[in-house]
């Protein structure tokens, strides 16, 4: 359904999880959900860890451990190395599911929003991206959503109920024109620039 995408993080180091006390760190938890929310993908080292914000040696280690365990296949092609996610195994659904509920947003919200016309920047924010920040707060029951540009408000609007389907969770949406994000001028610009964003790559 969603294709391949990737996030804009800045990750400087390998940090626990924050989405899920079951996963070791954030770095597992973004390469489970670009493998896992787009099981007819296949993905590179180098495209998995440019998703996870870390090394490519980091992420490598990440995906020997889920070829080990055979959660993943591998195919190669020369030195090159081709992950996708084995849908077969017995933990491919339990563990979609710890996904879904923590880092999953990240892997389809920019694949389904692509093409979205005007659409310049989207975001994270609320408590999903405070609880990646490492900031205390409730636990994220919804995705917040927000969307900069000149768009088309029903073609977003779809895309976004697209992924709540997907997801089984809501996705709120706010839209702000370019020149309302720049200026910052508004109470509700304000008040999301001041806290924790998640840029999504739209490209």
């Amino acid at each position: 359904m969603f294709h391949k995408t990737k996030v804009i993080l800045q990750l400087m180091k390998v940090s626990p999880a924050q989405l899920s006390p079951l996963l070791r760190t954030d770095t597992q938890g973004f390469i489970l959900a670009q493998l896992f929310m787009n099981p007819e993908d296949g993905f590179s080292v180098s495209e998995l860890a440019r998703f996870a914000g870390v090394s490519t040696p980091t992420a490598m280690r990440e995906v020997d451990r889920l070829v080990e365990a055979h959660m993943v296949t591998e195919r190669t092609f020369g030195r090159a190395r081709l992950i996708q996610v084995n849908t077969k195994h017995l933990l491919y659904e339990p563990t979609r599911q710890i996904v879904v509920n923590s880092y999953g947003p990240v892997a389809v919200l920019p694949a389904a929003l692509y093409g979205v016309d005007g659409l310049e920047k989207a975001y994270i924010y609320g408590d999903w991206a405070a609880k990646l920040k490492r900031e205390l707060g409730p636990e994220p029951n919804r995705v917040e959503l927000l969307i900069v540009g000149y768009v088309n408000r029903i073609e977003a609007a779809r895309a976004a109920a697209n992924v709540e389907r997907y997801l089984g969770r809501d996705v709120n949406v706010q839209f702000v024109s370019t020149s309302e994000w720049e200026k910052a001028e508004t109470d509700f610009v304000k008040s999301v620039k001041a806290k924790p964003l998640v840029e999504l790559d739209l490209s």
